[in-house]
């Protein structure tokens, strides 16, 4: 049989060789690209079908009193998140999750739609979700591709029927969007919460943590199947703790005191601008804020005329009243003005231009000299002993104590107040609308001066250290501040410290309290009464107590509550002596 050679050219089997070795050079170089040169990054793709990674926050740090009682910590509640592009029927889902968390199917999906980052990141849609409506939840899961139950850590108070300190801590609140687009730095995503208010927003990066992370497996449907056991879970890290400088037991003490009034009171460890207590009130329960709050509630709080989220001991602004007068004196004893030897005839009233300026005591005072003025707060000795100096010099003393300036307390708002000076009152007036007569007003805190109880907190802490300023501070720190030292003459702080000892111990007192005078506690003081346009009178009281080798300041005041001597003054006088624990006084709450 005869047989045909079948002949293909050298040259087109060189190019069909070729063309074979090129087309497995491709393959073999497309297989070392993809298993290879690219190998993280597509096997992180199919490791993110196959993997769902669940954050886990962490808990934010404790805050805790001075002497290491918690004040501020942690539970867990449970919340619901879905992955949008793994629910099988959105329709159908959204109605079994409406019945089984008896949570409202458009607050569901506006949820979904609010909370949504992308096709495979889960959504929160409902949060504190009880362990009732979890386990129905948890029972259908087969139902539920794509859904699946998170713990979420939220603020706890276990002292808040002794300590509110509402103020202090603050509160946290959901981050929103445009707070999120301005985040530089922190693993934040929509549904987080981060400090609002008070420590808990100064101190957001100490406090919050470290968020974790949990790998669980998913079949195609998106549905769970297990934990990864390849894949250790990243362990989150709790926040720092803060340890605070305040006492509880004396935060307490104060809170009950002034419960039911509207007001505030700050007290300092004079020796080292330690805040042992700061109270305002009307306050609020933190709790309110810790999971949420619907927009009734916030309405209602924010529409509250008595403004029970205002802190008045850093924001609050008030005239100071007689309590001024201890300005003006040191001032006028600086400038040799005065001594205790000036005296003038109070007949109740005094006339200056055209204009009446009137005393406390209708009937007069009669001859009164400084000491007397002081212990017994005349106002006719302060409007003549103000027109030895002009606006400017008066001033000058009232900002060197801080005045018209924040005092840089951690918090994070703080009023800096209102003093006026000759510039200030140009401005405001005009060159000519104001006269002389206004500082008489100045003299006895009134008129254009502003302050809040903390500058008159740190500002009788002064006094009592005689001229050592110290920055007042709610944290403790590691490291001493740095001392200010004001310039006031020695012999002028012997004879304040003398009169505002005869103001607490001293019968005629406008703060004398027998049961002080008789203990072993130095309590000295200055009572005000500020007068409001809106209504009754300011209550004043600034003053220091030195006992059992330890001094402390302190600033109230009760709005509209009439007379510093009246209201102000006992108050005062019950927080000293539970402080010291003169005779049966203690700190607990309920006395």
């Amino acid at each position: 049989m005869l047989r045909t050679e079948i002949y293909i050219p050298a040259r087109r089997r060189d190019v069909v060789s070729l063309v074979i070795l090129l087309l497995f050079a491709l393959l073999l170089g497309r297989f070392f690209f993809l298993q290879i040169y690219r190998y993280e990054k597509y096997s992180l793709l199919a490791d993110a079908n196959r993997i769902r990674m669940v954050t886990q926050p962490a808990p934010r740090g404790n805050i805790l009193d001075r002497k290491g009682e918690i004040l501020a910590a942690n539970q867990s509640i449970y919340a619901i998140s879905v992955i949008k592009d793994e629910l099988i029927d959105e329709d159908v889902q959204m109605d079994m999750m409406e019945k089984y968390l008896d949570r409202d199917k458009r607050d569901l999906q506006q949820n979904l739609k609010k909370y949504y980052q992308g096709r495979f990141l889960p959504a929160l849609i409902a949060r504190n979700v009880s362990i009732a409506k979890l386990s129905l939840i948890e029972e259908h899961n087969n139902e539920l591709p794509g859904v699946f139950s998170t713990k979420l850590p939220v603020r706890f108070y276990p002292n808040v029927k002794n300590v509110r300190a509402s103020h202090i801590l603050g509160y946290l609140r959901e981050i929103n969007n445009s707070e999120l687009n301005a985040m530089k730095e922190g693993d934040y995503v929509l549904g987080d919460y981060l400090g609002f208010q008070g420590l808990e927003k100064l101190y957001e990066n100490r406090l919050r943590g470290v968020k974790g992370a949990e790998f669980r497996q998913v079949d195609a449907l998106g549905r769970e199947v297990g934990i990864l056991i390849d894949r250790e879970p990243i362990a989150s890290s709790p926040g720092e703790n803060l340890h605070l400088t305040i006492d509880a037991g004396l935060q307490s003490r104060t809170e009950s005191l002034l419960e039911g009034k509207r007001g505030a009171a700050v007290i300092i460890n004079a020796e080292t601008g330690e805040i042992l207590a700061m109270v305002s009130k009307p306050d609020f329960p933190l709790i309110d804020f810790s999971a949420g709050m619907d927009l009734d509630k916030w309405q209602s709080y924010s529409t509250d005329e008595s403004r029970p989220l205002l802190n008045r001991a850093v924001l609050g602004l008030y005239p100071p009243g007689s309590s001024f007068k201890l300005i003006t004196t040191i001032a006028a004893l600086e400038q040799g003005l005065v001594d205790d030897k000036w005296s003038v005839q109070c007949t109740g009233s005094y006339e200056f231009g055209d204009r009446t300026f009137g005393c406390w005591r209708e009937d007069g005072h009669g001859r009164v000299n400084l000491s007397r003025a002081i212990v017994e707060s005349c106002n006719v000795y302060f409007y003549q002993l103000v027109q030895r100096m002009d606006i400017d010099t008066w001033a000058a003393y009232v900002k060197l104590f801080g005045f018209g300036s924040p005092t840089g307390i951690d918090l994070p708002d703080e009023n800096d107040g209102v003093v006026a000076e000759r510039a200030y009152m140009n401005k405001k007036y005009g060159r000519w609308g104001w006269a002389e007569g206004s500082l008489l007003h100045l003299a006895i805190g009134q008129g254009d001066i502003l302050v809040t109880p903390l500058q008159m907190a740190q500002f009788i802490g002064i006094v009592a250290m005689k001229g050592d300023q110290y920055r007042p501070k709610l944290v403790k720190k590691k490291t001493k501040d740095r001392v200010v030292r004001i310039p006031i003459k020695s012999a002028t702080w012997r004879t304040i410290h003398k009169m505002t000892f005869d103001v607490v111990n001293k019968r005629g007192g406008t703060a004398f309290d027998k049961e002080l005078a008789a203990s072993d506690v130095s309590a000295h003081g200055k009572t005000g009464t500020a007068e409001n346009p809106h209504g009754d009178p300011h209550a004043w009281f600034v003053g220091f107590a030195e006992g059992k080798g330890e001094t402390i300041a302190i600033s109230l005041i009760i709005e509209n509550g009439g007379t510093g001597g009246s209201t102000a003054a006992p108050i005062a006088s019950k927080l000293i002596k539970s402080y010291f624990r003169v005779g049966d006084a203690t700190l607990a709450a309920d006395l």
